[in-house]
């Protein structure tokens, strides 16, 4: 599939090129998944500027997961306010609408090899890792579950108020 778009001010056409095999389309999943919405949420609430849109939601949510000290753990070291977020935080949904808890599981089961791949890769980009990502690193058995731990901590606090009303 080849599309050209010319959407941009300055009249550069950016071309997109998109190639799938024939067993490709089986690979893809139609999902809800709270993890799904971890991280972009999270930078939303660390973005200084809020698009108006979301501006309700980041006014009553900013303070909790600051006062949970959630602002200064390991999500803060794993999730950067932009580019690369670690594969394993989002594991392959297992259904259509998984519960949190389920895909926190398959989190604390992610394979050593792949944090420390996905870690390695985000120290790429960032130059560097911080304290707590280089201990998930050393020994992820032992450290996942610290850091799902936080994902549930800030799911409670950040994200479950508004899934509860039928609200992503």
């Amino acid at each position: 599939m080849r599309e050209s778009i010319d959407a941009n001010p300055s009249g550069v056409v950016v071309l997109a090129e998109l190639s799938f095999s024939a067993s490709d389309p089986a690979q893809v999943r139609f999902a809800v998944s709270s993890m799904w919405e971890v991280a972009p949420s999270f930078r939303l609430l660390r973005a200084r500027a809020v698009h108006p849109v979301h501006r309700a939601w980041t006014d009553q949510v900013r303070p909790r997961p600051t006062a949970a000290g959630l602002d200064r753990g390991r999500l803060s070291e794993l999730i950067p306010p932009s580019g690369y977020v670690p594969d394993f935080l989002n594991p392959a949904p297992a259904g259509p609408a998984p519960a949190p808890q389920a895909e926190w599981r398959a989190i604390r089961a992610s394979a050593t090899g792949r944090v420390r791949q996905d870690l390695d890769h985000l120290a790429r980009h960032r130059g560097t890792l911080g304290p707590r990502l280089r201990t998930l690193h050393a020994d992820p058995d032992a450290r996942l579950g610290k850091l799902t731990g936080e994902l549930e901590a800030y799911g409670e606090v950040a994200l479950a108020p508004y899934r509860a009303r039928g609200c992503s």
